[in-house]
């Protein structure tokens, strides 16, 4: 027996376009960064990385869609969903929501289907897209509560909490070893209010195949949902450069160590030195406060090509070790292949960004 109303809501979702606007807003942790947004901070947990670590995070709002997109087939009857799987990008968070990089990934069938569900205490938690390119690991983690919750799971995620205090965490593992990394999380945006898009790895050496595991600590149920995926990079194509020249202005020695070019991210590693025998707390007494925020190197990077076209931010982190500070810097992916890709420090005065040109780097594409 047919129904009128199923039947019109899959032809909006047939004959409607789907268009993304996302908006992205940064968050600077360790108070070595500032909103670059009007919109107010979320509380995002962070992993602490060595004596010094400075994260921003990736948050994405996505804005339109047509119909109703469900993500769990655990919340629609079985007659439902298979309906649903036969049409067109209705089943992917990460063509949803996601950034250039993770539609492409979607896209050109680079990411994976997971099937996975831990329930505690009446609370479902799910993992079902994961995309590892080799620079970054992003996966979609959707939540199901018995209770009706007017707020997003991303909303719930930053201020929710627990017994003491306890707040919203994820623990990750590479091979049964935990991983001292930065992560963050943006929404899943209109279509996906339920599902959070986590994205891990970015400044950690990570194996082309390995076991991960990934523990979410629910605050306000004290409970840990513990999830085992195997996981293997699915990347073609990519370019890596790797420049051996160094450049010095007011005290900063600055490399690139390597800038790696692929369809669905564009990774900058960026390490700073001082003069030889220098360690981190001596070498940045000397650079000039004009670069620091609370008496750390406050410093970020724009990256363009030869035509001046600029990649989208979409996340970072730096860390302090021994005699050096490294960053790394995401962005999505190049419109096309370059000739060139020139890396353009700066640091930021109030809501202006001041570029230091003696630090540029311009490396040719081979």
């Amino acid at each position: 027996m047919s129904n009128p109303e199923l039947e019109l809501d899959l032809g909006i979702l047939k004959e409607q376009r789907i268009e993304e606007m996302p908006e992205l807003v940064r968050v600077r942790m360790e108070q070595t960064y500032q909103m670059m947004s009007s919109v107010p901070p979320k509380p995002v947990s962070v992993k602490k990385k060595s004596r010094w670590l400075r994260n921003v995070m990736i948050t994405t709002a996505s804005v339109a869609a047509a119909g109703v997109i469900f993500i769990s087939l655990g919340f629609i009857s079985p007659a439902m969903a298979q309906t649903l799987k036969q049409i067109p990008f209705v089943d992917s968070v990460f063509r949803l929501a996601g950034d250039l990089g993770l539609q492409t990934a979607n896209e050109k069938g680079m990411t994976a289907a997971v099937h996975q569900t831990v329930t505690h205490q009446g609370v479902t938690l799910s993992v079902s897209e994961l995309m590892y390119d080799g620079s970054r690991l992003s996966l979609v983690l959707t939540r199901d509560t018995p209770e009706d919750a007017n707020e997003t799971f991303y909303d719930l995620w930053g201020s929710e909490k627990g017994p003491e205090g306890l707040v919203n965490n994820i623990d990750f593992f590479i091979n049964g070893e935990p991983v001292n990394t930065s992560w963050g999380i943006s929404s899943g945006g209109d279509q996906a209010p339920d599902s959070l898009i986590v994205t891990t790895f970015e400044s950690v050496e990570v194996p082309d195949e390995f076991d991960f595991s990934m523990v979410v600590r629910i605050a306000k149920l004290n409970q840990d949902f513990e999830f085992n995926i195997s996981v293997k990079k699915n990347n073609t194509n990519s370019i890596m450069l790797t420049p051996a020249e160094m450049k010095t202005h007011d005290h900063i020695h600055m490399k690139i160590k390597r800038i790696e070019l692929s369809q669905t991210t564009t990774r900058l590693v960026v390490e700073i030195r001082g003069e030889p025998g220098e360690d981190i707390r001596e070498f940045q007494q000397k650079i000039p406060d004009k670069y620091k925020i609370t008496g750390f190197l406050n410093i970020d990077f724009d990256l363009t090509d030869e035509q001046g076209r600029t990649p989208t931010f979409i996340g970072g982190s730096g860390s302090g070790e021994g005699d050096y500070l490294s960053y790394t810097t995401m962005f999505e992916p190049m419109e096309a292949t370059p000739k060139t890709v020139t890396v353009k420090p700066y640091i930021r005065s109030r809501e202006n960004k001041v570029y230091i040109p003696e630090l540029e780097f311009t490396v040719p594409v081979q």
